[in-house]
């Protein structure tokens, strides 16, 4: 077992080159504002810290399926284990965010980097509104229910 183990970490040291690094962006202009605010309430569903709740919560999970790619029989590949864990907070980000009209629950943006270049790059579901759009948003929020928000 030990002789096992050595050989294992000489083999991850020997393969394993280069900083990685994963994130999840939520590409809105008001993601942070929602992100950032647990006393907005939202009647559609959906919490404040949708990125941040998964990741703390999951940290070990995640270390989990990145050191799972890190020593198995088809070799190192670090850069797989981090793109799973990017998908999964991509996925946490989809059922947490605010639910309202979906744009910012889908708008998760997972990419993965390995020195600083880009190796995985899934662009969001969804786009990130114009300004216009936004603007249509709102009027489409206050003929549904001008109650809702309070009154203008």
């Amino acid at each position: 077992m030990k002789g096992e183990f050595s050989r294992n970490m000489s083999r991850l040291i020997a393969e394993t080159h280069g900083q990685v690094v994963g994130s999840v962006e939520v590409n809105q202009v008001y993601a942070h504002y929602q992100h950032e605010h647990p006393e907005f309430h939202h009647p559609d569903g959906g919490e404040a810290f949708y990125l941040k709740t998964p990741l703390f919560t999951k940290v070990k999970k995640y270390m989990q399926m990145i050191a799972d790619h890190l020593v198995n029989e088809k070799g190192v590949d670090i850069k797989a284990g981090m793109k799973e864990v990017v998908e999964d907070l991509s996925k946490e980000v989809y059922a947490r965010a605010p639910w309202e009209f979906g744009d910012l629950r889908a708008s998760g943006h997972p990419t993965v980097k390995l020195d600083g270049k880009i190796i995985y790059d899934r662009p969001p579901n969804v786009h990130r509104l114009d300004e216009q759009e936004l603007k249509d948003k709102a009027h489409l929020r206050y003929l549904y229910d001008p109650d809702r928000y309070g009154k203008k």
